[in-house]
């Protein structure tokens, strides 16, 4: 089992938090975590599963994200198991688009002919995807993976960093499984809800440990598993702040229709504000 592959069975008595003013007593509530900032992935060199390729990330103009160098690694097409490598090569930095928060963390895609993927941006680390998770290079008789965990390289972490990882682990683990119950509290007697939500759940240690199990030195650090439960923490938390503004919609609408009625107020603007698009070593 990788570090931070802890239980994730939520207790009542270990997710009761303190609740705010005005809040139902006993009614859990997510912590309120900040997703992770662009700053953390700029200018370092990350690699895939922590040894195999690499990409650099810089701060492009209007606060956007360009790629500066990218190095995917994979077998090569004619050989499997012979292991390729192919440097994409651009005049210019590669431009990305900022796709939304889907899960309360950025998302950025990247449009390269030869093979397009998206990022989750997480702190140190992104973490790659594509469907199918390969990309074919003819040319270079190379299938390259870009899929996974972008991180540090996995013999680059210290005694004290590992210790400090541990403890961010206790932490991580605790926040999700708050958010965990706060979810299940929220959806009340939605039961179709309720068993989607437990079947997540109950797969995301699993999930984990699969997207985990190559980083080097994983065993050791547990850096991978730490930034994926993060990464789940704060999908917990962005579906209770869904799930509670559909709930408290209806009545806010209410009130403000109610307090048109009573003083109107000519040439208001009605447009709503639009919510962003959904959308060893390296070698």
């Amino acid at each position: 089992m990788l570090p931070g592959a802890l239980q994730a069975s939520p207790s009542p008595a270990d997710n009761t938090v303190q609740n705010p003013a005005g809040a139902a007593p006993g009614t859990p509530k997510p912590v309120g975590l900040k997703p992770p900032s662009e700053e953390t992935i700029f200018g370092r060199d990350l690699l895939r599963d922590g040894f195999a390729g690499t990409i650099t990330f810089q701060r492009a103009s209007g606060k956007g994200v360009e790629i500066t160098r990218l190095s995917l690694s994979g077998e090569a097409i004619s050989h499997p198991g012979v292991q390729c490598r192919v440097d994409v090569v651009a005049d210019d930095p590669i431009q990305t688009r900022l796709a939304g928060k889907p899960n309360g963390i950025s998302r950025y895609e990247v449009e390269i002919a030869a093979c397009p993927f998206s990022f989750d941006v997480l702190e140190g680390a992104v973490i790659v995807t594509r469907v199918p998770p390969t990309c074919d290079f003819p040319a270079a008789d190379c299938r390259a993976v870009p899929a996974g965990l972008w991180g540090p390289p996995g013999n680059s972490f210290g005694p004290d960093q590992v210790k400090q990882l541990e403890r961010e682990r206790g932490h991580a683990e605790s926040s999700m499984r708050t958010g965990f119950h706060a979810l299940l509290m929220k959806a009340g007697k939605d039961k179709a809800a309720i068993k989607k939500m437990a079947g997540e759940q109950a797969g995301f240690s699993s999930e984990r440990e699969v997207i985990c199990r190559n980083y080097l030195g994983e065993e050791v650090h547990g850096f991978c598993a730490l930034r994926i439960t993060q990464a789940r923490a704060l999908a917990l938390q962005t579906a209770f702040e869904e799930r509670t503004n559909l709930q408290t919609g209806p009545a806010k609408t209410t009130t403000k229709r109610a307090v048109a009625k009573q003083k109107p107020v000519p040439n208001l603007n009605s447009d709503s504000q639009q919510s962003p698009q959904p959308g060893s070593g390296p070698h």
